[in-house]
């Protein structure tokens, strides 16, 4: 396995942050960033490949926000890449990047071999035309930027937000569970209790290395008030879950049953889907048909034939 940051980050792989807005995740970028244009070593000592950086980003101003901040975390803003607008081929003028434009990333880094991360903030920007709240559709989308990532070799880093419920850390990504499922690792980004300037970053998932501590920081100001990354050395032990406050307990009090109910809700916030799709979902997801059953009447789902073809919908 190559790494871009062992054992969290890793190339040839879809990785996700999760955060509420307003927490500084652009800065962590830009902090990224720095790291991968100068090789600099990551805070736990690990060694960071140097290479270049594509950053896709739609709600930060590249002149008075991202460069500054570029500035701020010390990166090499020479191998810092920002991409916009595309050219549309059939309309013959330029319009907003989406996140179907696989190809449009895969001919850049092509051109631009020294790419070694990119970085998609927010996701959610670059969903036109999607209903991300169903899975099928989820996964037909990010398929070719997983299969880009592979083939390319490099990191590719999706910025998304919580939604609103009080699920475990795994179903607070926006939209579909998919998004999580598809990236190899996902991590919360949450503000510490011990300072308002403080920030965690603790996995939800990751399926390419071991269990570890998460990640601390400290947000910074220059004298020009640009924020930026200050690592902090000693590794944090809490969870996700733990942040998160699911349920009354630790998250070992959970069942497989809880987990099961709190996907089922999201999944079928955005509406009804076919019973046969989300028992092969749910089966991909290590829940048994016991386990479906039960979550199944615990939130209350409703089953409707709608036709022999069709076969049976799930509904709230």
């Amino acid at each position: 396995m190559a790494w871009l940051w062992e054992p969290h980050l890793a190339l040839g792989k879809l990785s996700m942050v999760v955060g509420d807005p307003g927490l500084g995740k652009s800065t962590l970028t830009a902090a990224l960033a720095a790291h991968v244009t100068n090789s600099r070593d990551w805070p736990d000592g690990t060694s960071c490949p140097q290479g270049d950086v594509l950053m896709v980003n739609a709600e930060d101003d590249p002149a008075d926000t991202i460069r500054p901040r570029l500035d701020a975390a010390g990166a090499d803003v020479q191998r810092v890449h920002l991409l916009d607008d595309v050219v549309d081929s059939h309309l013959h003028r330029a319009r907003t990047f989406k996140l179907a434009d696989v190809e449009v990333l895969d001919e850049f880094i092509e051109r631009n071999s020294a790419v070694k991360l990119v970085i998609i903030d927010p996701l959610s920007a670059y969903l036109a035309g999607v209903d991300t709240h169903k899975d099928a559709d989820v996964r037909g989308l990010l398929a070719p930027i997983t299969q880009m990532a592979a083939a390319r070799g490099v990191a590719v880093v999706a910025i998304s937000h919580l939604n609103k419920s009080k699920a475990a850390a795994i179903y607070r990504s926006t939209g579909s569970l998919a998004f999580v499922a598809a990236a190899r690792s996902a991590y919360l980004l949450a503000r510490s209790d011990d300072a308002d300037d403080k920030r965690l970053l603790l996995p939800i998932k990751n399926n390419l290395g071991p269990d570890g501590a998460g990640v601390a920081y400290w947000l910074r100001s220059t004298d020009a008030r640009i924020p930026y990354v200050e690592w902090c050395n000693e590794p944090v032990q809490l969870t996700a879950d733990d942040v998160l406050s699911v349920g009354t307990g630790s998250s070992d009090d959970r069942s497989a049953t809880d987990d099961c109910a709190d996907w089922l809700r999201t999944v079928l916030s955005g509406g009804g889907a076919k019973a046969s799709e989300l028992m092969k979902q749910a089966d991909g997801y290590g829940f048994s048909a016991k386990v479906l059953r039960r979550a199944r009447e615990r939130v209350g789902v409703k089953t409707v034939k709608t036709g022999v073809r069709e076969g049976w919908v799930w509904s709230l």
